[in-house]
């Protein structure tokens, strides 16, 4: 993975405005809902265990989207409105799309501060390992998140 300086690239605010007017459950409901038909074996398997009755909150910055999601031991869910996270992961979309798509080491993006985590460390640590752990090759639908992803990646850097 080829090493960037800090992302110069900020998702356009002519695109960020409508979607602050989509409310938070909506986005939590169909984050979710990938989720869990993509991670459907790691779910099954108990690798997202450790989140069980917790809220990771998930901030999208320059898109100004945040939502909350949770686990109950069967599925992701949306989070609970005004429930307080146990984690909240912040940064811009194209880290996002970056970490998504193999194209930066997580721990780069976290330690050049370009994703951030606060809350629960352990949580914290127990999500980027899981992340890391994922053989991409092996979900569902990857060849088709993978040109999505690349194709997105690519896009943004043309439009930034």
């Amino acid at each position: 993975m080829k090493s960037r300086a800090k992302s110069a690239h900020v998702f356009p605010s002519l695109l960020a405005k409508p979607l602050s007017f989509v409310p938070s459950q909506l986005h939590a409901s169909v984050v979710s809902k990938v989720l869990n038909r993509v991670l459907a074996e790691q779910i099954a398997d108990g690798e997202l265990d450790f989140m069980t009755g917790r809220n990771l909150r998930v901030e999208v910055i320059d898109a100004n989207i945040q939502f909350t999601l949770s686990f109950d031991g069967r599925c992701m869910l949306r989070g609970a409105t005004g429930s307080s996270p146990d984690l909240i992961f912040r940064g811009n979309v194209y880290d996002f799309l970056l970490l998504a798509a193999r194209k930066e080491d997580s721990d780069t993006l976290f330690f050049q501060r370009r994703l951030k985590i606060e809350g629960d460390t352990d949580m914290g640590l127990a999500i980027k390992n899981f992340l890391d752990s994922i053989e991409i090759e092996s979900l569902p639908y990857h060849r088709q998140m993978d040109g999505l992803l690349n194709r997105g990646v690519s896009l943004y850097e043309r439009l930034t």
